[in-house]
C-alpha cells in the first residue's frame, strides 16, 4: 500500500469542527429536552452485527471509499485531520481537563538538546510539525494520538513522555 505524505495544513482541519459541531450541539440540546431514558448499544443491530443488509453495505462501502479517496488525494491520515467524528469530543475532554487541572499524559521536549533533524517530524502518522513544536517548547497539539513515533525515533532522547 503506498500512502502520499503531505504536510496537512492547519486552516483545513477546521473543517471536521465546522461538520461535528451541529452534531454535538444537537445531541446536547436532545439530551436536555428528553433526557437520556435508556442505552442500547446493539440498537438496530442484528445479533449485533450492525452490516446484515444493503443499506449497511451502502454506508460502510461509502466510508471506505470517503478514507480512501481522502488518503490518495489529500495526504496519509487526511481522514483523521478533516472528517474524524471523535476530535471534537477529544479536543473538549483535553480543554475541560486543562481546566480542572486534571492530570493527563503528555509530550515534553528539551529543545537544547535537539539538532533540528527533522526525524520526529518524519516519522509523526499525523503529520505534524513536531521540529516546529520542539523549537517552539509546545508540544499540545490536538491532532496528537500521543502514538510516540516522535518519542521512538529522536536519537537524541529530546522528547519524552510526562505525566502530570
Amino acid at each position: 500500500m503506498f500512502y502520499i505524505t503531505k504536510t496537512v495544513g492547519t486552516k483545513s482541519r477546521i473543517i471536521k469542527y465546522v461538520i461535528w459541531t451541529p452534531w454535538f450541539v444537537s445531541i446536547v440540546v436532545l439530551l436536555f429536552i428528553h433526557g437520556i431514558k435508556k442505552v442500547d448499544p446493539l440498537a438496530a443491530t442484528t445479533y449485533g452485527l450492525s452490516v446484515t443488509d444493503v443499506h449497511g453495505y451502502v454506508i460502510l462501502y461509502f466510508i471506505l471509499g470517503l478514507i480512501i479517496t481522502l488518503a490518495i488525494t489529500v495526504g496519509k491520515r487526511s481522514f483523521c485531520h478533516h472528517v474524524c467524528w471523535m476530535a471534537p469530543f477529544l479536543v473538549i475532554g483535553d480543554k475541560v481537563g486543562r481546566l480542572l487541572h486534571v492530570p493527563s499524559l503528555h509530550l515534553e521536549a528539551s529543545k537544547d538538546k535537539c539538532n533540528a533533524c527533522g526525524l520526529c517530524s518524519a516519522k509523526c502518522p499525523m503529520s505534524l510539525p513536531v521540529k516546529e513544536m520542539v523549537a517552539s517548547g509546545e508540544m499540545r497539539n490536538t491532532d496528537c494520538i500521543l502514538c510516540g513515533e516522535c518519542v521512538d525515533n529522536c536519537k537524541r532522547e529530546v522528547i519524552s513522555y510526562k505525566f502530570g
